[in-house]
């Protein structure tokens, strides 16, 4: 039972809490790279899905004027 242990496991002199540089995140990217990263994943998904609704819109649009 490791996070049963006393004292926590984490807490210990040495464990990778206490490893990690100052300037850096638990991801291992800075700030710059995430943002560049989450971008390119969220970007096309919000095209995609503007995309996906205006052609529903429209569709329904040229349906009600021709009926």
């Amino acid at each position: 039972m490791f996070f049963l242990s006393a004292p926590h496991a984490w807490h210990l002199v040495g464990t990778w809490s206490e490893q990690l540089p100052s300037e850096s995140s638990l991801i291992g990217m800075g700030q710059t790279e995430l943002i560049m990263t989450l971008h390119s994943i969220f970007l096309p998904l919000a095209l995609a899905i503007l995309y996906y609704l205006y052609n529903r819109l429209s569709k329904n649009n040229s349906t009600n004027v021709k009926g």
